[in-house]
């Protein structure tokens, strides 16, 4: 509450703040994940009020701190949906501002590859499909970062000489999803393949990776109605935006039809 308040005029209190408070926390949280219920959702709010209004005071205890990247991620992959509502939030605000600072290239070839895999173990993990939109929209920064070529060096000590990081990343990806053994390769190199190919619209890159998702075995038993939940809402932003262009353009919207009830101008009872 007081860092959502005061915002920004908290940044010099932030290694304060984490250090009154993370180790003692993460203590008492990453035991199990049902104790102190209250204690979780709290802190996960305090990481997530941080980074929103002051990055980079947490940038740089992130910087120094590789447990606070490993709460963010806990916390993600907590059963618990508002926490891990929070957690994958809290990454996609922080994977958005660091893009645009001068220490994304260290950043990611720290921490690139194990969040691309933490993200795919909880987007084929069906305990957490309420999650999938955000999800998504993380999966899509992953891929645009490469392709637009933001990271400035390679991304992994194994990485071959004159390999660029988007063929890296392609190549991680087809070895991480052949653990599914229901996929034949075809199968996971057009997935691959769509990823880097769709990801500039996020409803198609959704709907690809969705598809992707009821193909697994593990999926392909349940209900997978969390899957579609955002479609109702994009659906209906659609119509309403279109509603709106044939508004704005005269001829057109339909004329108004007489009502048969109407005699001379004048309603009948």
């Amino acid at each position: 509450v007081v860092v959502s308040k005061l915002q920004g005029k908290m940044a010099r209190d932030v290694n304060t703040i984490l250090d009154a408070t993370l180790e003692v926390t993460l203590q008492m949280i990453t035991k199990n994940f049902e104790d102190y219920p209250e204690h979780r959702i709290n802190f996960f709010k305090l990481l997530k009020e941080l980074n929103a209004h002051c990055f980079p005071s947490f940038l740089a205890a992130v910087q120094q701190s590789k447990v606070i990247m490993d709460s963010i991620v806990w916390a993600f992959k907590h059963a618990e949906r508002n926490i891990g509502d929070t957690g994958l939030t809290i990454l996609l605000d922080f994977l958005n501002n660091v893009v645009q600072c001068e220490v994304a290239t260290p950043f990611y070839q720290v921490y690139y590859l194990s969040l691309l895999n933490d993200i795919f173990v909880v987007l084929t993990d069906t305990l957490h499909k309420t999650g999938f939109k955000m999800q998504c929209m993380i999966i899509q920064h992953m891929i645009q970062v490469v392709t637009a070529g933001r990271i400035m060096g390679p991304l992994s000590q194994q990485q071959q000489q004159g390999m660029d990081n988007m063929g890296f990343v392609q190549q991680y990806l087809l070895g991480l999803l052949s653990n599914f053994p229901n996929l034949n390769r075809k199968q996971i190199e057009v997935f691959v393949k769509g990823l880097f190919e769709l990801h500039k619209d996020l409803h198609v890159f959704k709907n690809h990776i969705r598809d992707f998702l009821v193909q697994l075995k593990e999926f392909a038993a349940q209900n997978n109605e969390d899957l579609y939940e955002d479609r109702e809402a994009d659906l209906q932003r659609k119509m309403e935006e279109m509603e709106k262009r044939h508004q704005a353009v005269p001829g057109l919207q339909a004329p108004v039809q007489p009502n048969p009830k109407e005699s001379d101008g004048e309603m009948i009872d």
